[in-house]
């Protein structure tokens, strides 16, 4: 039996496996687990995983922001879905908890894609979603 649930600490190495499986950086470890302990107690945050019998193969983070004059949204953060089970309809479901949450707020649903994730682009275009705008981002490390 499959399931989205709220995530656990016990869930940190299955979240990580599926991540740098879709080339998410990796860091240190105490870092993540930190991260995502604090993801865990927020408030403002949800982190969902999908459960299949093998286990956690799919997580979505969401975050509630912080309303600036009127308007306010459900945003996802990030979404990996182990490769072995994607095209399964786990990333659908995941993105289908997230627009709950966000009908239950009362708000839209936004999605920041990295630009060349081009088939992540494609993923979210097929779940509804539009382009709004492009935007880059620039640093300055000192």
């Amino acid at each position: 039996m499959s399931s989205i649930r709220d995530a656990v600490n016990l869930d940190f190495d299955a979240i990580v496996e599926a991540s740098e499986a879709l080339g998410y950086a990796s860091r240190d470890s105490s870092d993540i687990e930190s991260d995502l302990s604090e993801l865990i107690r927020s408030e403002r945050d949800c982190l969902w995983v999908f459960e299949d019998h093998v286990g956690v193969v799919g997580w979505l983070h969401a975050h509630r922001s912080v309303r600036v004059a009127s308007t306010a949204f459900i945003e996802i953060c990030g979404m990996a879905v182990h490769p072995d089970y994607q095209r399964k309809g786990i990333g659908t479901a995941l993105v289908s908890r997230a627009e709950t949450w966000a009908a239950e707020m009362g708000l839209n649903l936004r999605v920041r894609c990295n630009s060349v994730r081009e088939d992540t682009h494609k993923f979210y275009r097929n779940q509804g979603v539009s382009l709004v705008k492009n935007q880059l981002v620039l640093d300055r490390y000192l």
